[in-house]
């Protein structure tokens, strides 16, 4: 009989606690289970770059910016460039690791989406929280004499963006 009123009791606090997504029951029994489980709740993204190359420059596309959740005490580096491998599941958009691979990023039409491992240490079944951010940008031409060549480099205009994880959901296979 307490063993109901406990589960109807966390599930009320993540209800609460977590109100931008929905915390699946498996993931939810995990979080009940080890008290390490501190899932993510939102993000920020800092000092956000991107640079593509001009018709006529044979380099990469390049992505930067630093990562930070306060609720999961998670802080990384990102980055895409011509060493950066998909780790993402075959057949889907290309996913990118962050220094820290617990974090991982999707970079694709004006979009910026972050992934973070839910529970890494704590749970065999892998879940993840994702978000996104659409950065506004200001642009520039880079001179064919500059460090990546010709092309175009942006910035985001705030250098820090902060938004929550809107779902949280098994890893696909």
């Amino acid at each position: 009989m307490r063993q109901p009123a406990v589960a109807l009791l966390a599930a009320a606090y993540f209800a609460v606690a977590f109100p931008t997504y929905r915390v699946p029951i498996a993931m939810l029994s995990a979080a009940l289970e080890n008290d390490g489980c501190i899932l993510p709740e939102d993000f920020a993204v800092h000092n956000f770059q991107i640079w593509s190359p001009a018709a006529n420059n044979n380099r990469t596309a390049t992505v930067d910016f630093a990562y930070s959740d306060d609720s999961t005490s998670m802080e990384t580096n990102c980055h895409y460039n011509s060493t950066s491998v998909n780790v993402g599941p075959e057949g889907l958009t290309p996913r990118y690791a962050c220094e820290d691979d617990i974090v991982e990023f999707i970079w694709r039409n004006g979009t910026l989406t972050l992934v973070e491992k839910a529970c890494p240490e704590t749970t065999s079944r892998g879940f993840e929280a994702a978000g996104s951010v659409r950065p506004k940008l200001r642009c520039g031409a880079t001179e064919r004499n500059s460090t990546l060549g010709e092309g175009t480099g942006c910035f985001a205009l705030e250098w820090s963006m902060a938004t929550n994880f809107t779902s949280l959901s098994p890893r696909p296979r």
